[in-house]
């Protein structure tokens, strides 16, 4: 199919959304670039978005083209980038001369922020249930009909952290998830032991023997722990972001060494807690973009998504909640990854190329497990499935509907770079020179 206007403005809108959500001034004074758009788009682009679009070479590209260019093409040949049936349906007049381009903008910018309302409330939607076990009330949301899917948080996180996916997933799946446990019914830490028993009540209590699993943070490390514990319970599992033990020739993030030392001492004296949160500091205030544009581009995409503090901040809210996440991810971090073996469910891992949090490459002992392989998403960050829920439902819905061990299909989003015999994960210490060097109470 060739490329038409509108498949290329809708590319262009997504990018310029998240582009401008970070940084609502980026665009000015700085132009979208694009090798061979479509003749007629430079006018589209400049009526829907104001933005000025340049024709070059790819070779010119920053961080922010590159991502337009990989979705057009992924637009063009129906590939995930657009996998939302919002995405694709036109109505009368939605495109046309200059002047109804503004049109389809706000027709466009109304959709999204329907669909991102629809998310919000998902909560409201799904039944809240109870599994009980050993003296303790779990409380988990459900909702659709299917084959079961698990969405399991990281430590210290609630389940808001994945309406937006839950959304995409919910169609012909029954999607549960619930909070991460933080203390027991006598008031003691919840151990990973304890995360895998409220796994185990949730499919109890769902009537399943069998479940997917989506993981995310320390959260695939539990997914990993239950697949390996429990192999006939585990269809297939993807592992968002995974932060994970590591050694010391690991690949790791600043975040992710600074983070275990300060919790290792909080675990240890917990009264240091407060002392700890004020050093963290509050909420981080972005800086000025550099002047480079390459960097620029790059800066602007590794942003947090605005208004998403409270959520991301939940583990170091105050200091008793510093304190227990702190005991907690310490207890998690002295297990071992477990060994590969035999009838262990395939495992997906993706990383996400901006990530500031966990390292964007797998642990040396976890490879091993990844029977399906593990892929890198293109400017994002630590937060995918907030950002960018569209492109992570694609892949991971392409996955659980096909878990077969192996490297992923060819023709899947763009937007993800799949490690090959080529192209293999290679391990690196280093999580870029503008990789946080202490832990921000922004998780």
């Amino acid at each position: 199919m060739s490329e038409t206007i509108e498949s290329f403005l809708t590319a262009a809108h997504r990018t310029f959304v998240e582009v401008t959500r970070r940084a609502p001034d980026y665009f000015d004074g700085r132009p979208l670039r694009a090798s061979d758009p479509p003749a007629g788009s430079a006018r589209a682009v400049a009526a829907a978005l104001g933005v000025r679009l340049s024709a070059v070479a790819a070779r010119e590209f920053t961080a922010v083209d590159d991502l337009l260019d990989r979705r057009r093409h992924a637009d063009v040949t129906g590939g995930a980038g657009r996998t939302d049936p919002a995405d694709v349906t036109r109505d009368p007049g939605d495109s046309g001369p200059a002047g109804d381009w503004e049109r389809w903008r706000r027709r466009r910018d109304r959709r999204g922020a329907v669909r991102a309302a629809r998310a919000a409330h998902l909560a409201r939607a799904m039944d809240r249930r109870v599994a009980r076990h050993s003296g303790r009330a779990v409380r988990y949301r459900a909702g659709g009909r299917g084959p079961l899917l698990v969405l399991l948080t990281a430590l210290g996180h609630t389940d808001e952290v994945w309406y937006p996916l839950a959304d995409r997933l919910l169609p012909g799946r029954r999607v549960v998830m619930w909070d991460a446990g933080e203390t027991g019914p006598y008031g003691q830490t919840w151990t990973l032991a304890g995360q895998l028993a409220d796994f185990d009540a949730v499919l109890a209590a769902e009537g399943a023997d069998r479940c997917d699993v989506i993981a995310w943070c320390s959260g695939a490390q539990i997914a990993v722990e239950y697949a390996h514990r429990r192999p006939q319970a585990v269809r297939a599992a993807v592992l968002l972001h995974g932060s994970y033990p590591r050694a010391g020739s690991d690949p790791s993030s600043a975040y992710e060494r600074n983070l275990g030392a300060v919790c290792a001492s909080v675990a240890a004296h917990p009264e240091r807690a407060a002392r700890a949160l004020r050093a963290l500091g509050g909420e981080a205030v972005p800086v000025p973009l550099p002047r480079d544009e390459h960097l620029a581009a790059v800066e602007v995409l590794a942003r947090t998504p605005p208004g998403l503090d409270a959520v991301l901040r939940r583990p170091f809210r105050d200091a008793r909640a510093l304190a227990g996440y702190s005991r907690q991810l310490t207890e998690l971090w002295r297990h071992p990854l477990p060994a590969a073996a035999p009838g262990v469910a395939p495992l997906l891992s993706l990383g996400a190329e901006l990530d500031r949090v966990a390292a964007p490459e797998p642990p040396a002992a976890l490879v091993p497990l990844l029977t399906a392989g593990h892929g890198l998403l293109v400017g994002a960050t630590h937060y995918s499935m907030l950002e960018r829920p569209e492109v992570v439902a694609a892949v991971c819905g392409a996955f659980l509907d096909d878990p077969h061990p192996g490297q992923p299909a060819a023709g899947g989003p763009r937007e993800v770079r799949w490690s090959t015999a080529a192209a293999p994960i290679t391990p690196s210490n280093s999580s870029g020179p503008s990789a946080r060097s202490a832990p921000s109470t922004r998780k």
